[in-house]
């Protein structure tokens, strides 16, 4: 039997073409209870609405502290630095001649309590995330391009508002000079991704996913049967490390009150080991290693992925393209179809620049970008040492549990060639 108790709390400005919408705080605070029963296991739930824990909802090794965590009253401070922090990038935006800035500016704060039979655990998580999205008139209509940034708090993104500003200064002159976009290429090409780029959902769908617990318990993906065989060069490693807090995803113990540990995806081009929970582990006869998830209290723990990162190794982003003639930087992907047992995927190729003669060039319209991993694993050539991390704004959905927050860390990476071809 164990107890899981939770307070989350959120306050979130957005500014989009209809103005400023402040979103009143959400206050969220609730447990849940896991019960063995004959035949399996029995899972409840329940909110907590009211200033104290209905009397014997929970034994009194849990309730005390319980009662602590789940004192009402919001803890985040209020939207009103936010919203000046939002309209510095809108006139900075338009300052540099953007048709429109949209903005995401969300802070977190999660506060969770595991009580089990063997162990009691903490942690408390907070994050403040920020989207950006520039869009500029052509002739073919709005030109767009999206960036985002994660730090621990409020503080410290108004600490950076003025790296920010030059970003977005820097979206808008981008936009302003590659567009209109040329055609996206079709056939075989090099492709690069840059370092702390969207890009890097592509290692977290084709080397995470398929090595979460129960996947690889059920034998249902392509790397599952490839558990130690080398399938990458030996400088290719990927981990998904939630301890790694630059910018990042980060807890202490996952939400069943295991430590978090880093975990090798990768280790030297060979397949290590996969992300667990209590059951997936018990299944593969393997300790859990801090991997068990929830989207919130009202959900049971699966193995899911944290903060999925590709080792640095040497060189940079400048030095990966020199000596590709005719390339593709890309800079930002989204998923499109992944076959877990195949390794066969595709992602939509939302921002790209031509690389010529080792060098960015234009802008290029959407595309698709398509293989298979054990190919595109094989294909990579290089590794920077330029390492920077993202935080994936939208989450990451497993079966119908909704979404989780995840981050990417990624170096320059170059692939000798991928399969790309215009979307639309």
């Amino acid at each position: 039997m164990d107890w899981f108790v939770e307070r989350r709390e959120l306050t979130e400005v957005v500014h989009q073409r209809t103005g400023l919408r402040v979103q009143a705080p959400t206050f969220e605070r609730g447990y849940s209870i896991r019960r063995d029963v004959p035949g399996g296991i029995e899972r409840t739930w329940a909110e907590v609405a009211g200033d104290t824990l209905p009397p014997g909802a929970l034994p009194a090794e849990v309730s005390a502290r319980a009662s602590e965590l789940l004192s009402p009253g919001l803890r985040l401070p209020d939207a009103a630095v936010f919203t000046w922090a939002v309209q510095r990038l809108v006139d900075t935006a338009r300052a540099a001649g953007a048709a429109h800035l949209d903005v995401l500016l969300r802070e977190v704060e999660q506060h969770i309590l595991f009580t089990g039979e063997e162990h009691q655990a903490e942690d408390r998580r907070r994050y403040t995330l920020l989207e950006v999205k520039a869009f500029h008139a052509t002739p073919g209509g709005m030109a767009e391009l999206w960036r985002c940034a994660a730090w621990p708090d409020g503080e410290r993104m108004r600490e950076a508002l003025p790296e920010l500003e030059s970003q977005v200064e820097h979206m808008v002159q981008l936009l302003r000079e590659s567009t209109p976009a040329v055609a996206c290429p079709t056939g075989a090409l090099p492709v690069v991704f840059p370092p702390g780029a969207a890009s890097a959902c592509f290692f977290h769908e084709v080397c995470g996913h398929p090595l979460e617990g129960d996947v690889v318990a059920r034998g249902g993906s392509y790397l599952a049967s490839r558990l130690g065989q080398r399938v990458a060069e030996p400088f290719v490693s990927i981990s998904d490390d939630p301890t790694d807090g630059r910018g990042a995803l980060a807890y202490t113990c996952d939400d069943e009150g295991h430590p978090a540990q880093s975990v090798p995806l990768l280790r030297a081009g060979v397949v290590g080991s996969p992300l667990l929970d209590a059951q997936s582990a018990r299944r593969l006869g393997r300790p859990s290693n801090g991997h068990g998830r929830r989207v919130s209290f009202r959900h049971p723990p699966l193995p899911r992925m944290a903060h999925t990162r590709v080792e640095p190794h040497q060189g940079d982003l400048e030095g990966l393209m020199a000596d590709i003639p005719h390339g593709l930087l890309v800079r930002h992907l989204t998923p499109r179809h992944m076959n877990l047992l195949s390794g066969d995927f595709s992602f939509y190729v939302v921002e790209a620049q031509e690389i010529r003669e080792g060098r960015p060039g234009r802008l290029v319209s959407p595309g698709i970008l398509s293989g298979n991993g054990l190919e595109a694993l094989a294909n990579i050539d290089a590794v920077g040492a330029d390492l920077q991390n993202l935080f994936a704004t939208r989450g990451c959905r497993k079966q119908d549990h909704g979404p989780l927050p995840v981050s990417f860390g990624q170096p320059a990476v170059r692939f000798r060639q991928l399969h790309v071809q215009p979307w639309r």
